[in-house]
């Protein structure tokens, strides 16, 4: 079995300012920090599967046919509301992004993959709090709420495996799919 996700990866100078927000925490409070190497914007989770069926999860999401994009972070908020679960930048909406969850997710379903079904919101995950009191956590997200990382352009997406080790999890890119020309 292998745990796999599609993705967007984020340039390394993105990755090192929202490392920058996560030191902007006074470690008055527990989280568990996502390292600078895990950054990513999730286009659909897929799950554990078994190796027959990554490969063929790998040959359709090769036939996606989409063009290049610029993304941006804008703004960092919180899901969980009264205990928060998981902190995060956000990313603002795209048709891009939208378009490249819903064929993987119709490719995945048409492959017997059970998806959850859930309105997808884009993110990039930046902490799991595990004793992080809501007061804490709105004055991060008040201190940071500015943040806008620009537009940044996306020129493929990626199949990722995820590894469990000892630090948490370590995600490998499997696979890439380049992405056409921009499309106006």
């Amino acid at each position: 079995m292998i745990s796999l996700f599609t993705a967007i990866e984020i340039p390394q100078l993105l990755r090192s300012q929202l490392t920058a927000l996560q030191s902007a925490d006074d470690g008055a409070w527990d989280a568990n920090w996502v390292p600078e190497e895990n950054f990513h914007i999730t286009i659909a989770y897929i799950g554990p599967v078994e190796e027959p069926l990554a490969a063929e999860i790998d040959g359709e999401l090769s036939r996606i046919r989409a063009g290049g994009f610029e993304a941006r972070l804008r703004g960092v908020n919180a899901f969980g509301g009264a205990k928060p679960q998981m902190m995060h930048a956000r990313v603002e909406p795209s048709h891009h992004l939208s378009y490249l969850h819903e064929k993987t997710v119709t490719i995945l379903r048409r492959l017997g993959v059970t998806i959850e079904r859930s309105k997808y919101v884009p993110h990039v995950t930046l902490a799991r709090p595990r004793q992080a009191p809501p007061e804490r956590v709105q004055r991060w997200i008040a201190a940071n709420n500015l943040f806008d990382s620009g537009p940044f352009p996306v020129h493929r997406f990626v199949l990722f495996s995820s590894h469990k080790t000892g630090e948490g999890r370590h995600y490998e890119p499997e696979r890439d799919y380049p992405l056409g020309p921009a499309l106006i």
